[in-house]
Parts: structure tokens; C-alpha cells; sequence
């Protein structure tokens, strides 16, 4: 069929009774363009210029949708590379991926209401047959699709004849070149009650759908061509064959033709490198990050708007993916964000007439109207009120604190900083801890211990410090006050250190990557561990250092909370009594060992004076040293 006959039995539709149908209504159109990728054609079906008004996704509720669950695909892939080491040690673990063309063109709507999906482009209106990119029921239509997929990769796996049956399409692959074989060992995966290894190598494989893209990994070459001739199958099932000449293939050609198959892939645009088990940022992402900072964060910045550090929280967040210990950081640049919002609040309350108006009406909940309408007009002055406070162009001052955590940040990413900027995936995936430390602090000194470790350590706080507590000090009033939170984060690190030095001179275990798991009764040092310290000053300059610390170790760390009452032994470590004698002041080790046989076989962990120096400028100071000092 020519063009011509293919559009002769379209009919002409007047442009004014799309505008003024109630029934036959047109959507904002755009377009998505990003590099590598086709353009995509979305709409806008969300944005409201008056609480009155109706748009598609107010039409399309989302109440009794399947639940969307296809986050988990990534760690899912993680953890099945990191068994397939576990169960097959020398052998090349291949990653491939595949992607479904168009996924939510796939669900289809109802005849009754193509209308009410379609949209005008060149004076015509189309009628859209299946979901959009930009309606929120789009995602949730697609997700019965993905899981079918997913399952049936599984079950057909099995099949051996899919392999003869697709050869067509597995023949067009490229493999990585096998001239090019590992060197050396490949990095040892060690086996833990949350990854146990894959019981049997030729049993079922799976992959994992984020989205439409597919992510598959296999131990050999076979196993490899099993799983993706079971991929396609699991498409063509579910999507339909594919016919070239009447619609394009629900299996991406273009990407598929694209495909090297190979033990390192860009997956999410993250580098996941199986011979080392680790996943990366690329090169590319490390470069707009540090060109962002150099051209709108030099170091002679002085001021920034809301728009300029969300732009910068956006793409550490994605840094981070790659180093985890930037989240420490990244913590500290939202307190400075969420601080500029709450001014922006309190400036618009101040001087926006409009804006105190809709804040009050929210308040006072003074809506006209039934319930429906109440609610419309209440999420619109909610969204309003929102887009105020963050469009509003209020400029605040770069502080102390948040310079620091730039320039610590500009100063990781310099090309001959050292730092690698990927991550054990040992240290991503759930993991059963490879040994418990637990901690506790008092105001006069600090005491920690590891029977599986077979370490304990006591160290006194000095003088300096200790006049700087609430034994000297009413409240944290003074800015020199150091308070017991961040005591028992010092606990916390000199735990960790003393893992580092057990691990680094005793054969405690095989894992080249093992997992710590710093025990304390302090809420607020397990809170810094994980996500760092938001307010304390003192606790955020201790937090830089501990990100120091982390760069380039091959320690993973968590934090739990215990009872005061289940830590009893570091409690009375920390609570140890001095003696003092004419010759020296010392400390009465000996009835500790005998109270706690399980410090018997423990040796004790005495850290390095410069460890110390450096912990306790950072309590007096509220200063943290150079990054270059740290790493040394």
C-alpha cells in the first residue's frame, strides 16, 4: 500500500471541535531526546493551570493497579553474579543485555477510550490504541507484562531446542574477543547464609526486567545462549512474534545488533565488571560531574539558589551509586538544601501576598466545593505552594561546612586523586556480617571488642575533651561543646580501624571483601554510620574522615543498636577505673578479663598516634584533615 492509499480513507477533523469537544479533548504533546536513544513522543497529562481542571491522569486512578516492583532488578543481578562466583570460581561469569521495544505500547486500551488517550500532531488527531508515555497508569499496565516475561524465562531455560530454534538472532551476537582472556585469579565470592551459591550450574537461569531492559548473567558460554534464547522466547510469547514487514520487532534489533557479550557491561549506566565483582561509574559520568563543579562550583563561589544545589544533588546522587561513602557526604548537602527551602518558605510568607494566601487556605483547609473538589483544590495549592518555594531565586551563603564538603567531594575526583569510584558488590549486596564490633562510650573514655575478631581496645579521652562535655559543660550552648553522640561515633571509627588492622595482620578469613557490623546503644552513632550526621558540626567534620577511611577499603561496614543493658561488656570497658601511683597512672585491666572470659583469647588493639592526633583535632577543632592526609 502507497502513501497515498494508506492516508485516503483518513477523514479531515476541525481543529475547533477538538478545543471544545467535552468528549474528544487533546493533550500537550513533547518530545524526549536524549543521546543514544530514539526520540520519544510524551505528553503532558499532569500539569494544571487552574484546581478545576481535569486531566487525563486525574481520570486514570492507580488505587487498584498491579504494585510496581521492578527496583529490585539490579540487586537482584548483583547477587545472582556474586553466586554464580561463589558456585563456580574460575570461570568467566557473561553478562548480557536485551531490550523489549516500545514496552508500553504493548498494553492496549479500550476501544471506548482511545479518544481520550490521543492526541493532535500535523492538524490530525490520532487515536492511541495503546498506553502513553506520560499517562500514570502506564507503568503499572506494563508490570503483568514484565513479570510474565520474567517467569517464563525461568521455565524456559530448560529447553535446549530454543537455542536451534533462535539461532538466527543468536548468531548475529558478539562475543568478547577470547584472545582476550582474564589474568589472574578472579576475585573470590565467599558463601554466607543470605548467598548460599546456585545449587546446581545447569538447572533454570534467570534474568531480571527493569523496566523493558533485561539483564542477564551466566557461568559459561552455553548457559549463556540458553538463557537468552529463553529470553526471546519469553518476549515472542508475551508480545508476539515478529512480523518486520507489518511492525517492528518487540525484541530490539538495534540494540541487539549493538550487543557485545563479555564479563564487563555498562548496566544502568553503571560499569559491572564480573572478573573483579565490583560495579563503577563510568568515566564519562565522573567528567560531567567534575566539569559541573568546576564551571558552576569553583572554589571562589560564594552564594547558590535552590535550582543550582538540587542540580548538584542530582548528579552526586548518581555519583554515589559507584561510592557509597558519598552518601555520608550527600547528607550534609541536603541539610543545606532543606535549610535554603525552609528560608525560601519563610521569605515567600513574608513578602508573597499570593503565596500566604494559599499557605492559609491550606491550613485553615478553606476549600469550597464536595470532597472531590475540596481534594482537587487542596493538591493544587499544595503543588503550587511547592513550585513557589523551589523556583524562588533567593540566593544564601556557602558556609564553612558545606565548602568543605564540596571541596572534599572536587578533590576525590581529580584524575590523579587515586580513587576508583566503584564498589565491591560485596558491599552492596544483603550479606551476612563476616564479624560483630560492639562499642560503647562514656564522657571520660571509649572501649570496644570483637570476640570473632579476637580484639578489644580501652582508650581515655584527653583532658582537652573531656572539660568540653556536659561533666564540665551544662548544654551544648557553647560551640566547644562535644557531646556523647559524638563520642560514641568516635567508637564507631576506631571500631572499624581496629577491623582494618585485625584483617590486614591476621588470617581471619578468605573473603577478600569482608562485611563489619559496628554494634552500639547510641541511636544517633548507628544513624552517622549509615547516613551520617545532619546537625552536629563536630559529627560531620568526624564523617568526612570516616569517608576518608572508607575510600579504597576492601572492609565493608553497617551499624545496629543494642540495649544498653545487651552491651554490657563494652559499657564496662568504656568504665574502666584508673589507678594512680607515685611511678604512673595506669588502668586495672585485670579484673575485666576475668569477669568476661570472652576477652581471654582477645589481644589488644592500641590505634596509632596519628589515628588519635587526627581524631582529636577533629573534637576540638570541628574541622576534618586533608583528604590526601586521610588516605595516607
Amino acid at each position: 500500500m502507497n502513501k497515498e492509499d494508506r492516508h485516503s480513507h483518513l477523514l479531515p477533523v476541525k481543529l475547533w471541535v477538538l478545543h471544545f469537544s467535552p468528549w474528544c479533548r487533546h493533550t500537550a504533546q513533547g518530545m524526549q531526546i536524549k543521546p543514544g536513544k530514539n526520540p520519544r513522543v510524551i505528553f503532558d497529562a499532569s500539569t494544571k493551570s487552574h484546581p478545576h481542571e481535569i486531566v487525563l491522569n486525574d481520570m486514570t486512578t492507580t488505587e487498584f493497579e498491579a504494585s510496581i516492583t521492578f527496583g529490585t532488578a539490579k540487586l537482584k543481578l548483583l547477587q545472582r553474579i556474586y553466586n554464580w562466583r561463589i558456585s563456580d570460581p574460575n570461570s568467566k561469569i557473561f553478562l548480557a543485555l536485551a531490550d523489549i521495544t516500545a514496552c508500553f505500547r504493548f498494553p492496549r486500551v479500550h476501544a471506548d477510550l482511545t479518544g481520550a488517550f490521543g492526541f493532535m500532531a500535523e492538524k490530525m488527531y490520532f487515536l492511541a490504541t495503546s498506553m502513553v508515555f506520560g499517562s500514570n497508569a502506564s507503568a503499572s499496565s506494563w508490570e503483568p507484562f514484565r513479570r510474565a516475561i520474567e517467569a517464563l524465562i525461568i521455565e524456559y531455560s530448560t529447553r535446549l531446542d530454543l537455542v536451534s530454534k533462535h539461532k538466527d538472532l543468536l548468531d548475529i551476537l558478539k562475543w568478547e574477543d577470547e584472545e582476550d582472556t582474564h589474568t589472574g585469579e578472579y576475585v573470590k565470592a565467599v558463601a554466607c547464609p543470605l548467598n548460599p551459591g546456585i545449587r546446581d550450574l545447569n538447572d533454570f537461569l534467570e534474568a531480571f526486567i527493569y523496566v523493558d531492559d533485561i539483564l542477564a548473567s551466566a557461568n559459561n558460554k552455553f548457559n549463556m545462549l540458553r538463557l537468552l534464547a529463553a529470553t526471546i522466547e519469553a518476549i515472542f510469547t508475551v508480545c508476539d512474534r515478529s512480523h518486520i514487514e507489518v511492525r517492528q520487532c518487540s525484541l530490539s534489533l538495534e540494540k541487539w545488533d549493538e550487543l557485545v557479550v563479555g564479563t564487563v557491561q555498562i548496566v544502568l549506566g553503571l560499569i559491572v565488571n564480573t572478573n573483579k565483582l565490583t560495579v563503577g561509574i563510568t568515566p564519562e559520568y565522573r567528567d560531567q560531574v567534575r566539569q559541573l563543579l568546576n564551571e558552576s562550583w569553583p572554589t571562589s563561589r560564594r552564594i547558590f539558589k535552590v535550582a543550582d544545589i538540587q542540580k548538584l544533588v542530582g548528579k552526586l546522587a548518581r555519583l554515589g551509586e559507584g561510592a557509597p561513602w558519598i552518601y555520608k557526604i550527600m547528607s550534609h548537602i541536603y541539610t543545606s538544601l532543606a535549610f535554603a527551602l525552609k528560608q525560601n518558605k519563610e521569605l515567600l510568607l513574608a513578602c508573597s501576598p499570593k503565596f500566604r494566601e494559599i499557605v492559609d487556605n491550606i491550613e485553615r483547609k478553606q476549600f469550597s466545593g464536595n470532597q472531590s473538589e475540596f481534594a482537587r483544590e487542596l493538591n493544587f495549592a499544595l503543588k503550587t505552594a511547592a513550585k513557589m518555594v523551589n523556583h524562588f531565586k533567593q540566593i544564601y551563603i556557602i558556609n564553612e561546612t558545606m565548602r568543605a564538603e564540596i571541596d572534599f567531594i572536587r578533590q576525590a575526583l581529580l584524575e590523579d586523586s587515586g580513587i576508583s569510584f566503584e564498589v565491591p558488590i560485596a558491599f552492596i549486596i544483603p550479606r551476612t556480617p563476616t564479624a560483630s564490633l560492639f562499642g560503647d562510650s562514656s564522657l571520660r573514655a571509649c572501649g570496644g571488642y570483637s570476640t570473632a575478631l579476637r580484639v578489644w581496645w580501652y582508650m581515655p579521652f584527653p583532658d582537652a575533651i573531656v572539660q568540653r562535655t556536659l561533666l564540665h559543660m551544662k548544654n551544648n550552648e557553647d560551640e566547644t561543646f562535644v557531646s556523647i553522640n559524638c563520642l560514641e561515633y568516635v567508637t564507631i571509627i576506631v571500631n572499624y580501624c581496629a577491623a582494618i588492622s585485625v584483617f590486614a595482620e591476621d588470617n581471619i578469613t578468605i573473603d577478600p571483601h569482608p562485611v563489619v557490623l559496628c554494634v552500639t546503644d547510641n541511636i544517633s552513632a548507628k544513624n552517622w554510620t549509615v547516613h551520617t550526621s545532619k546537625k552536629s558540626l563536630i559529627g560531620r567534620a568526624l564523617a568526612r574522615f570516616f569517608c576518608g577511611l572508607l575510600i579504597g577499603s576492601n572492609i565493608g561496614i553497617n551499624a545496629t543498636w543494642i540495649s544498653t543493658h545487651a552491651n554490657k561488656v563494652a559499657d564496662e570497658i568504656s568504665r574502666i577505673k584508673s589507678t594512680h601511683n607515685p611511678t604512673s597512672f595506669q588502668y586495672d585491666f585485670s579484673n575485666l578479663q576475668q569477669d568476661h572470659v570472652e576477652l581471654k583469647h582477645c589481644r589488644f588493639f592500641q590505634p596509632s598516634q596519628e589515628l588519635l592526633s587526627m581524631i582529636w583535632d577533629i573534637l576540638l577543632t570541628r574541622r576534618s584533615p586533608d583528604l590526601n592526609k586521610v588516605l595516607q
